[in-house]
């Protein structure tokens, strides 16, 4: 059996995601126990999965989403830079669920990767070729990778996914599932091991 297990439903265009997966890294880094001694399933769950129209972030609701988490980027000492166009998020988590499969012990830092990509550098994670750049940056094979994302390899991961989220009564990321216990939206490390460390 797994050892406290923790079921993180994420999405790329989602900055409380993002920042949630920063706090996460740091409290792995700074060996705090109850990171340490969870085992944290990232699932995919799209925000707005294709065919929805694409949005900018002038949409009142994205705005929403990222006017709130300008604040606690600034308390974390992030800068938050997103592209102007939200895009489909689809390609970036096949992208994840063939390197979960291929080298699980390494996808959670190119799931960090991608998702820098977009809140901070700015980049435009629904394009196949930046995926593409981002995987071999860090050490991905480039021909692989851009085949794999051409022929929608992972599509069934990825819906299946939002199927299990729809299962749990998880309706947006960001949720945070451990047991019976539910966290919604970023939480910082202190609230992040109270709440889950027990």
């Amino acid at each position: 059996m797994v050892r406290n297990p923790i079921d993180i439903w994420y999405d790329f265009v989602d900055p409380a995601s993002v920042l949630l997966m920063l706090e996460i890294k740091a409290a792995r880094r700074d060996r705090e126990s109850w990171v340490l001694d969870s085992c944290i399933k990232w699932r995919a769950l799209e925000v707005r999965p294709p065919p929805s129209p694409l949005v900018s972030l002038n949409d009142p609701e994205v705005s929403f989403l990222w006017e709130s988490a300008i604040p606690i980027a600034q308390r974390i000492g992030v800068t938050l830079n997103p592209p102007r166009l939200v895009p489909w998020t689809r390609k970036a988590h096949e992208l994840i669920a063939h390197a979960e499969e291929e080298r699980r012990e390494s996808a959670h830092s190119l799931r960090l990767a991608v998702a820098q990509a977009y809140a901070i550098k700015g980049l435009d994670i629904g394009r196949v070729d930046v995926l593409v750049k981002i995987a071999t940056d860090h050490g991905w094979n480039r021909t692989e990778c851009k085949a794999i994302l051409d022929v929608d390899r992972y599509e069934a991961v990825v819906k299946g996914s939002a199927q299990e989220a729809q299962a749990a009564s998880v309706t947006r990321p960001t949720t945070i599932v451990k047991g019976v216990k539910r966290l919604e939206g970023f939480h910082n490390r202190t609230a992040l091991g109270t709440l889950l460390g027990t």
